[in-house]
């Protein structure tokens, strides 16, 4: 498994919202379907409306996701990300 970012678009009511996502996936297109399930689940917006522009590996501790550093947390050493963003 993986950690992932995705960034895009979806309609939000009337207007258009930005959004980036950490998502724990085995790969590019695992985490597409992660993010489409996010979105219809969460917010009930159907996977056609969710326009993805970029999706890209990153280092687990880059991330401040629960679910990414639940995933990571016996494997990566998240004390030093949690410092750098107190200061």
């Amino acid at each position: 498994m993986h950690a992932f970012r995705a960034t895009g678009t979806f309609p939000n009511g009337r207007i258009v919202q930005k959004f980036t996502q950490d998502v724990v996936a085995s790969d590019e297109t695992d985490a597409r379907h992660r993010v489409y399930s996010f979105f219809g689940s969460r917010h009930g917006v159907n996977r056609r409306f969710v326009k993805i522009e970029n999706v890209a590996q990153i280092e687990p501790t880059e991330s401040t996701a629960p679910a990414v550093i639940s995933a990571f947390r016996d494997t990566h050493d998240f004390t030093a990300a949690a410092a750098a963003e107190e200061e």
